[in-house]
Parts: C-alpha cells; sequence; structure tokens
C-alpha cells in the first residue's frame, strides 16, 4: 500500500470520530495529547498504522506519521490540516477538462485503490474546491456522472462505436450510498427499525487503549450526530444566524455529555427548517435541504439528486482553505467526513473479504434507509438506468430484477419503470432497455420427512416462473423488453439443479406482443423464446466445485448457443495459485466433496485427460469412504455404488425430486404420460435418456440424496480436504476441456472485473480470467479457446464502477502488466485492438 492512501486511510477511516477535538464532553487523558483537523495524534497514528502499514517497523511507521504531518502544512510549511492530503492526492490523480473532472488514465487503479473506501465524491469535490480558489472560477454544475471516466480519448473513441451492458443488476447498480445517507440525513429521527435491521458492522471498528474510556455511541447515535453537523454547518455557509444559534445549542448539548438520541428530535426540527428554507422541489418531495433551490436549474439531469451533497462538501472545502471555518467548525466536517465514511462502509463493501457470502452481507442493505419511501426508490431507478441509456453509445442495458408473486405485480413494475425512463429520456432510450429475470437462491431449510432439498425455492421460483409466462401470455407491449432469465445470489445457497424445471419451462416460453405479432404477419419476422443465463462457476469451496455448478447449469438448465454464464470465474482461475492461496486445504461438507470427487472423477475420463495413478487411487479411496459414512445402504442391495453408477445417479438431479417418491409401475406412467399442466411437462430432464431413470439403483441413490434424513445431516458436516499439485494439474485439464465445450456450443461467458476483483481472490485485474477466456490479439492461442466474453459492472452502484472504467481498468492493467524480466508483457496497440475486440463480442451477446 502506498504511503499517501494508508495515511488517509487512517486519519478518516481508522481513527474514530470521538477522538476528534471537541466531539464530546469527557475529559482528556494527560497522557494522550489532542487530536484534531490540523494535529494529528503521534499515538493514535502509531497504533493504527501498524494495521494499516503491517510489515513495516515502529521506526518506519514513525517516519509515516512525520511524513504525513509534512503532507498537512501548505507550501509555506504553515496551516496544516488533514484535507489537504485530499486535496494533494486528487490533484495527482485528477484533471479538469473543460467543465468534466477526469482520472488520468495512467492513475485509474491507483485511483479506484484510493478513492473506492472515501467515495469519489469527497475527492472530486476538493479537487474542485481548491481549483476554483486558485482560478478565481466558481462552479455551478455538481451534477456530473456518478462515476467519472478516464481521460484517455483513444479508448473512449473505441467505445463510442458502440456498448453493451449484458449484466447490470438494477438495485444495485444506482449510488447505493449516496441515497440512503441523503435519506437517513434528511430524515434522521424514527429510524430506530432501520438501524435494527444492521445486527452487526461489516467493517473492523476502531478501538484503541488511549481512550476506552470514552463510551461508545450506538451506530445510530453516531449517524443523529453526522446529521447535526451537516445541518449546523450548512446553516454556516449559508449565514442563517437563527438556524446557527438553534444548532449552537444542540452542539453544546453533545459536548456536555447529552446523548444524540435524547436531542433528535430538535436535530430533525432544524432539518425540517432547513428543508422548508433552501431545498428544491422535485415533483412533490424535497429530498435534500442542500439541494438548493438556487441551484436545481443548474443541476436538472439525472444526477441530480447527487448534486446538494456535492456542493456542500465542495463549499466546505473552500471554506476550510479560505479561513471562513473557525477550527471548531473544521473539526466538525473532519467529524463528519470520518462519520460519513464510516456509514459508507456499511452500505459498500470496502472491507477486503473475499467471498460471496461477505457481499451478500452488504447487498442485503442496499435499501434500508430508502426502503418503502416511493419517492426515494424511483430515484434510484432514474439514477440507475437514465443516466446509462441517455449515453449515445449504450447500443442495450440488460437490467436484471427479480420476478413478483403475480404478473400484475410483475407489470406494474416494469410499467412504473417505463415511465420514469421515457420521462427522462425519452422512447429512443428505452428501446435499448432490456430485462433479464433473475431467481434469487437461497439456502436450504434444516431436513424435514418427506420435503426434498431446496424445496422453498423450488415453490417460490415456479411460482415466479407461472407469473413470468402469465404476463407474456398476455402479448403486451411490454413484452419486447423481457428477453430472459437468470438465476442470481449465492450459488453455495443451492445449485442449479433447483432451477431445472423453471429454465426448461421459461426457455421453451414463446415471447410475443401484439405490436411485434403484427410486424411478424407483415415481415416474416419472428418472434423469440426468452434467453438464458445463469451465474455459476463464481463462488465455490473448491475449482471442482466451480466447474460442476457449470455443467450442472449446461445439463439440468439447458443452457444452449446463444446462452450465457454469468461470472465462471471457475473456468479461468489459475489452479495453482488459488489452491496456494487456500494452502492447499479446502473446507467443505461431506455431500459437496462426494459429488465432486465423482463428477471430477467421470469428467477427467470423458474428457481423456491425464491423471496420475496415485491421484487416481486417491480419488476412488475418498469416494468410497465418503459413500458409506453419508450414504450406507441407500442403494437397497447391499453393493455400494461404483463411482459411475453415482455418476449416472448425478445425472438425475435435474429431475424434480418429487418424482422419485412414486412407486416403480407410477414412475413409468409418469415417463410416457403427458401432463395437463404446460409447467409439469418439464419435470423431467429431457438431456438425460429414460434408460437411466428406469435403472432402480440410480433412482434409490437419487431419492436417497433428498429424502434420507441420515444422506441430508452426514453430508452437511464438514471435512477437510487436501489437494496436491497432481490434483491442480488435473483441474487444469478440465478448464481447459470445458472451455472448448463452451466455444463449441456458442456458449458466452459475462465477465464483472471489478465485482470479480472484489469478491473473489483475483489479486491483480490482469490475473482476471477473462485473459484465459479469450487472449486473442494479445497472444497466440490455441484453436477453440477463445470464448465469447464481455465485459460488464453487476453491480454498478455497490462496486462504485462505470462500464467505461471497466474497460479502462482492464487496459491499464494489462499496460503495466510485466514479463519475468520485467519488461511490457503487451503490446500497447494490441491492448486497443483486444479492447475493440470484446466491445464487439459484447455488442455481439445482446439478447434479441
Amino acid at each position: 500500500m502506498d504511503i499517501e492512501r494508508g495515511n488517509i486511510e487512517i486519519l478518516f477511516q481508522k481513527i474514530h470520530y470521538l477522538d476528534i477535538d471537541g466531539q464530546c464532553g469527557f475529559s482528556k487523558r494527560t497522557d494522550v495529547s489532542v487530536h484534531a483537523y490540523n494535529r494529528i495524534e503521534r499515538k493514535l497514528y502509531i497504533w493504527y498504522s501498524e494495521k494499516v502499514f503491517p510489515n513495516m517497523t515502529e521506526d518506519e511507521r514513525n517516519n509515516g506519521y512525520l511524513l504525513a504531518c509534512e503532507h498537512m502544512k501548505d507550501a509555506l510549511g504553515k496551516n496544516p490540516s488533514v484535507f489537504r492530503l485530499i486535496t494533494a492526492i486528487s490533484q495527482k490523480l485528477l484533471s479538469l477538462d473543460g467543465d468534466e473532472i477526469k482520472c488520468k488514465f495512467d492513475q485509474m487503479l491507483r485511483w479506484r485503490e484510493v478513492s473506492f473506501p472515501l467515495g469519489q465524491d469527497i475527492f472530486t469535490c476538493a479537487y474542485l474546491a481548491d481549483y476554483d480558489l486558485n482560478s478565481g472560477f466558481e462552479t455551478k454544475c455538481f451534477s456530473w456522472i456518478p462515476i467519472i471516466k478516464s481521460d484517455n480519448d483513444r479508448l473512449h473513441n473505441i467505445l463510442k462505436k458502440g456498448i453493451a451492458e449484458n449484466h447490470f443488476h438494477l438495485a444495485g447498480s444506482t449510488k447505493v450510498f449516496e441515497l440512503n445517507w441523503l435519506s437517513l440525513m434528511n430524515k434522521v429521527n424514527d429510524r430506530i427499525h432501520d438501524f435494527k435491521k444492521m445486527r452487526r458492522t461489516f467493517q473492523e471498528r476502531s478501538t484503541d487503549p488511549f481512550r476506552d474510556f470514552l463510551k461508545r455511541e450506538s451506530f445510530y447515535a453516531e449517524c443523529q450526530r453526522a446529521a447535526l453537523y451537516r445541518v449546523y454547518l450548512f446553516a454556516v455557509l449559508k449565514r442563517d444566524n437563527y438556524l446557527i444559534e438553534k444548532l449552537k445549542k444542540l452542539l453544546c448539548d453533545l459536548r456536555m455529555g447529552i446523548k444524540p438520541e435524547e436531542i433528535v428530535t430538535e436535530i430533525q426540527d432544524a432539518i425540517m427548517l432547513a428543508k422548508n428554507l433552501y431545498g428544491a422541489k422535485l415533483g412533490e418531495t424535497v429530498f435534500d435541504y442542500a439541494l438548493e433551490k438556487s441551484i436545481i436549474n443548474e443541476n436538472s439531469n439525472e444526477c441530480r439528486l447527487l448534486a446538494g451533497e456535492r456542493k456542500f462538501l465542495y463549499e466546505c472545502f473552500k471554506h476550510t482553505v479560505s479561513g471562513l471555518f473557525t477550527d471548531n467548525e473544521k473539526n466538525l466536517f473532519y467529524a463528519y467526513l470520518v462519520i460519513r465514511t464510516d456509514f459508507r462502509g456499511e452500505i459498500i463493501q470496502t472491507n477486503s473479504r473475499v467471498g460471496f457470502a461477505n457481499f451478500s452481507n452488504y447487498q442485503d442493505r442496499k435499501e434500508y434507509f430508502i426502503e418503502g419511501k416511493k419517492p426515494y426508490e424511483d430515484e434510484l431507478v432514474r439514477l440507475a438506468l437514465n443516466e446509462s441509456l441517455r449515453k449515445k453509445h449504450m447500443i442495450s442495458l440488460e437490467a436484471r430484477i427479480c420476478p413478483k408473486k403475480n404478473s400484475a405485480m410483475l407489470h406494474s413494475t416494469l410499467k412504473n419503470y417505463e415511465s420514469i425512463v421515457r420521462h427522462g429520456t425519452g422512447d429512443e432510450a428505452y428501446d435499448k432497455l432490456i430485462y433479464v429475470l433473475h431467481f434469487p437462491k437461497d439456502f436450504d431449510k434444516p431436513f424435514v420427512h418427506g420435503i426434498p432439498r431446496n424445496d422453498d425455492v423450488r415453490r417460490t421460483s415456479a411460482r415466479q416462473a407461472r407469473s413470468i409466462a402469465a404476463l407474456l401470455a398476455k402479448k403486451m407491449e411490454i413484452n419486447k423488453h423481457i428477453k430472459g432469465i437468470d438465476a442470481c445470489s449465492s450459488e453455495l445457497a443451492c445449485r442449479p439443479e433447483v432451477f431445472g424445471q423453471v429454465f426448461r419451462y421459461l426457455s421453451d416460453t414463446l415471447v410475443i406482443c401484439n405490436e411485434v405479432w403484427e410486424k411478424a404477419v407483415r415481415t416474416g419476422y419472428k418472434t423469440r423464446n426468452l434467453h438464458t443465463t445463469y451465474h455459476a462457476g463464481e463462488d465455490f469451496f473448491d475449482i471442482a466445485d466451480g466447474l460442476r455448478a457449470i455443467d450442472e447449469a449446461m445439463l439440468f438448465c439447458g443452457l444452449k448457443r446463444g446462452s450465457r454464464l454469468g461470472h465462471a470465474l471457475a473456468l479461468g482461475i489459475n489452479p495453482d495459485e488459488y489452491y496456494g492461496f487456500k494452502k492447499y486445504t479446502l473446507m467443505i461438507s461431506k455431500q459437496t466433496l462426494i459429488d465432486d470427487i465423482v463428477w471430477l472423477f467421470c469428467k477427467a475420463n470423458e474428457f481423456g485427460c491425464q491423471m496420475d495413478s496415485s491421484l487416481k487411487t486417491r480419488l476412488e479411496e475418498e469416494y468410497y469412504d465418503l459413500y458409506e459414512e453419508i450414504f450406507g445402504n441407500s442403494a437397497g442391495d447391499g453393493i455400494t455404488p461404483s463411482i459411475y453408477d453415482y455418476y449416472q445417479s448425478w445425472k438425475l438431479r435435474g429431475d424434480h425430486p418429487g418424482l422419485y417418491k412414486l412407486d416403480a409401475e407410477a414412475f413409468n406412467k409418469k415417463i410416457t404420460h403427458t401432463e395437463l399442466e404446460r409447467f409439469d411437462r418439464y419435470q423431467f430432464n429431457d438431456k438425460v435418456d429414460h434408460n437411466l431413470r428406469k435403472n432402480e439403483r440410480y433412482r434409490a441413490l437419487y431419492h436417497a440424496y433428498h429424502y434420507e434424513k441420515q444422506v441430508r445431516m452426514k453430508g452437511s458436516e464438514i471435512t477437510e480436504f487436501k489437494a496436491g499439485q497432481s490434483y491442480s494439474s488435473l483441474i487444469r485439464q478440465i478448464q481447459n476441456h470445458m472451455i472448448r465445450q463452451l466455444v463449441c456450443r456458442g456458449i458466452g461467458i459475462e465477465t464483472n472485473p471489478s465485482s470479480n476483483y472484489l469478491i473473489g481472490t483475483i489479486q491483480k485485474y490482469e490475473e482476471h480470467p477473462i485473459l484465459r477466456f479469450n487472449a486473442r490479439k494479445l497472444r497466440n492461442v490455441d484453436s477453440n479457446m477463445s470464448l465469447s466474453v464481455s465485459v460488464n459492472t453487476d453491480d454498478q452502484g455497490v462496486f462504485d464502477t462505470l462500464l467505461e472504467n471497466e474497460y479502462a481498468l482492464m487496459a491499464l492493467a494489462l499496460k503495466k502488466a510485466k514479463d519475468k524480466d520485467s519488461h511490457p508483457l503487451y503490446d500497447q496497440e494490441d491492448i486497443y485492438e483486444w479492447v475493440d475486440y470484446v466491445r464487439r463480442m459484447g455488442m455481439e451477446q445482446i439478447f434479441l
């Protein structure tokens, strides 16, 4: 970690806001001096720097402290200020092109690392404040795009030929932190139920041994304090003496030890007064008092809701430099930024933990403070969709949303989105919007006799699938925007087998609307079935586990030519690096392990892979040991099934498990019987031969997998598995064969670089599997080893990214990549050709 970035982390993330001078009424310890905007408390710095700079000695950390103190001073070596660290790094990373702030292309990777924890607005507003003070200019427009772009004109000219966003979760693609923060800062009372949803914090909480006598406030109280600081500083900026005096009394109460909870009503009264006096109405709602009536004309685009907070930050930064803020007000602003950053870290995944579970925890919080507040919910959609759709070069935007309980609710939701987009951007932009309805996965409930695995998800998705089909059957105009289906959320929760029937049913459903039908009659244009994509191979207990999920998605869910896989990291991640990262030790459930071993063993034989004889023996022994432990005599004939038998039984998992409760006679009738209800006709997976189903041993194994308590209980137990070098080598071979298989089947991959960088085990952007999937234009590749790939954002609000920036980050990472002799690994011309090539593949992946 570079020193400047680390110092910003210490001062704005690690040091607690109550450590800042003037934040509480408790007495100071004599062995600890004051920490403030203009003075870093050395003991606090040294304490936290041990965590931020773990590889430094204490003497080196002391030098870091001295360097931070120097960086706080102005050009004359005077007037130290923590805000100067923000301004200084902004000047190094940002530039102004006309009135548009951009990031210097060569600094994109560093910009991402520096800005992501605190949010870009703190840095961009500090940069503008400094620029305007030096130039005599005054910024009027604060509604710039949510995430700034690079200054690489050549890259942007390539992208202006047309780009497609093929993996865009709607709810996670807005500015979730900013909307939640604005909602909270403008309505801070009666929020206890919202904070109760946040049962625990996801960040490492700031603690130090010097001020442990300070009683910690609740997270809600912390935010109440921030709301008071914000409205007070706003009143100072407006020179509203009445509001200033009213709020000074509340600040005095805090310093006297009064809890924020005891004065929250008075804080809210002051906020309401500010809203009435200064806030601009958007429709019938004043969202933010800082979004003033006086600036709304210059800030009326899709990003309008961001303008108030940005102007507030901009003016505060100017006041800290110009001397218009008192020392106390500068400390209040410092504390406000620290609390704001702390709250951001509970909404945006800024911690360094890997795995989908960590991301999912954040994902669940994205609407906590705006849920049920329709004006904010509409702004969420407006900010997510309209800014992207307005771009001329955005050819298609594929928004992922969850199905609803019934067709009426789904239709109402989609019509609301249509109204927001049409009103904000017009028909041309709306025509670029398509929907993919994604079924959320969820974890299984404890065993209940007679109930199969993941029964709740099966029932819910079946109900939702019928509601989708019912809507499509009405042939309304909205149908032409519904293009496909997906399954999202944690792969560890349930496997593709759970959605097999739903996918087969909906992918065989014709999408017709009257407008398209008339066109078909007139021109011979053919209507389409729903397309399919599936989140697979993103999160896994072992690479074999992720590869099996990809295979299951193809086998059970009927993925075919033109279908796509979301992420598919297991297909391209480097096995040696992955197992090295895991210390070659995997913690995994016994059921998952036996399934992975059987699948890996049999797939290796199918593909003709070379398997080390000792590994082959070990896998067979592991299988028989696990089988006896989990299944015992579940096959019913006293003979342990071979690995091959188990594998054949695994192929039946795409069938509805309820069929396997029938006796042999009734089951065989089901095979030949045509169901009256269309949904039930997809209970059997037509990709699997009926002869497998007629085998009693295979049926018995599949039945035991779902309905025997011992199998479920024993299978859920956790065990340790050691993966060695020969195991890693086999995984590599399987990956290569599966890549060739997907190429031949015409199935593409939706990659999401920043998402995978934050969730997965990838340490650098140039390590992203997209280069394993398709490195044509960059290096020579074997035939049929180049998959169709697209670059996407996934959750651009959660990951603070932009589609153009995803391309820029990959291009810069490739430019910086070095070979073993520290020479550039890729030619720059080849990099731009590759970017253009991937851009075109993204457009070719659009669901028509």
